[in-house]
């Protein structure tokens, strides 16, 4: 009687350790700020450090391309100067009658005005073939920007789901926790009348012991899972997070093919490394432009007087302009346009071979994540079906052993048919969801409002 006692009293301390932790768990969840996914989304978007990285490159590109829009322009400068100018003794001189003059120090006030302008009408075509390389790594930084938002929203999407999958997972371990204390308290009810043994109760605490094991472990996990989504939302500090566990499945018929074809038109990074091409290929009619004559114009003008000009009329005397015309070609360059022609000329081939093996790996990708998203919307379906069943033979087990037609391990076999049958429901959605969401990566389709 009294091991009966003390197995009562363990048992209704690991029932309110068990409640417990479930009322300290919904208190915290409520505590928590719960987020959509949308929202993390849009949280990610706005502090990722590869998108800020990502953007202040695109707005680099924009500052090269406008840089080379002004080499076509003609520069005009504007400068004054002012200043004391002083001579020391010199060796005597004379003048034209031979008489010595000046042989002491003397100084002065010096004043002078410049303004000149200088524009090249032609190089070989260097500069315009510089402003469409700046064009395209312009277009190029941009779509690598977008590529890179979908990619940290895909990493958004993974995570999200992770804690998704984690929180009910935790709720499958708590429905099996709940369910084998039950058990144990049926069967040892069972013990008192005579109707079950002690290896059955044995078997039901062995059982109790395994669903609080597995319940630990998958509070850990959603610990974790909320830490990785916090890291990529860049939420620090005591600030907890939450997610709606909500999870609505669409199911799409897909084709391969056609979702490779969609990738190869539509996908951002393989768009960025065509325009990279396109940048490359400018980069050797660049280079090619030191081959050719550089010809051009200036103007200047320049007043200079020990004076300062009233009221700063430099036009009136004491002034000189010129206008000049030129025509420059560089014999021998020591071979430096060669060896540009030839480093650019590489550059291109790079490029053109990082896009093939790029649209290699991008095919190949999809066709992989097409399977995937085949095969858990078949496990989808196969598992949902198995919870029905499981649910059943739970039903028809709990009634064969009450009844004394069956054993307790047909009972606990039952029992974890059913809570391996609701995690594999969940695993699968999971799974699918988060496959859905690569899939639009690798294919270049939106995958976020």
């Amino acid at each position: 009687m009294c091991e009966r006692k003390r197995r009562s009293a363990a048992a209704a301390l690991a029932i309110a350790a068990f409640t417990f932790s479930i009322l300290s768990s919904a208190v915290c969840a409520a505590q928590e700020p719960v987020y959509s996914l949308d929202q993390c989304i849009e949280i990610a978007q706005k502090s990722n450090p590869d998108i800020a990285i990502a953007g202040e490159s695109y707005r680099k590109a924009e500052g090269n391309l406008l840089m080379n829009y002004g080499r076509l322009l003609p520069g005009f400068s504007m400068d004054f100067s002012t200043g004391h100018r002083f001579y020391g003794p010199s060796s005597v001189q004379f003048d034209a009658s031979g008489r010595p003059v000046q042989d002491q120090g003397f100084d002065y006030e010096e004043y002078g005005f410049r303004l000149s302008s200088d524009v090249q009408v032609f190089d070989g075509g260097g500069n315009i073939s510089r402003v469409r390389s700046a064009m395209f790594n312009r277009d190029a930084a941009r779509e690598a920007l977008t590529f890179r938002r979908d990619v940290i929203a895909a990493s958004v999407i993974r995570a999200y789901y992770d804690l998704v999958r984690a929180k009910m997972l935790l709720g499958v371990a708590g429905e099996s926790a709940e369910s084998a204390r039950r058990n144990l308290e049926r069967t040892e009810a069972l013990l008192d009348v005579g109707s079950a043994t002690r290896a059955d109760v044995l078997k039901a605490r062995v059982r109790h012991s395994n669903t609080r094991l597995v319940l630990i472990k998958a509070k850990h996990g959603v610990e974790l899972a909320k830490q990785d989504l916090s890291a990529l939302l860049k939420i620090e500090g005591d600030r907890a997070i939450d997610v709606d566990t909500t999870m609505t499945i669409e199911f799409a018929d897909l084709d391969a093919g056609t979702e490779v074809q969609h990738a190869m038109s539509y996908r951002s990074d393989l768009k960025s490394l065509e325009h990279t091409i396109k940048s490359a290929r400018s980069g050797v009619s660049a280079a090619r432009s030191g081959w050719f004559p550089t010809l051009g114009a200036s103007f200047s003008y320049g007043w200079n007087d020990r004076k300062m000009a009233e009221n700063l009329n430099f036009f009136k005397n004491e002034y000189s302009w010129g206008v000049m015309g030129y025509l420059s070609l560089n014999i021998f360059d020591r071979f430096q346009t060669s060896s540009n022609v030839r480093i650019a000329k590489a550059d291109a081939r790079i490029a053109e071979y990082n896009l093939e093996k790029a649209k290699l790996d991008a095919a190949n990708q999809t066709r992989t994540l097409v399977l995937t998203i085949a095969q858990a919307r078949e496990r989808i379906s196969v598992a949902s079906e198995t919870v029905e069943q499981a649910s059943e033979d739970v039903r028809l087990a709990e009634e064969r052993y009450r009844v004394g037609a069956g054993t307790m391990l047909e009972t606990i076999d039952a029992l974890v048919a059913l809570t391996q049958a609701k995690a594999d429901v969940i695993q699968a959605k999971c799974d699918f969801l988060i496959a859905t969401a690569d899939l639009a990566v690798a294919t270049g389709k939106k995958i976020y409002r």
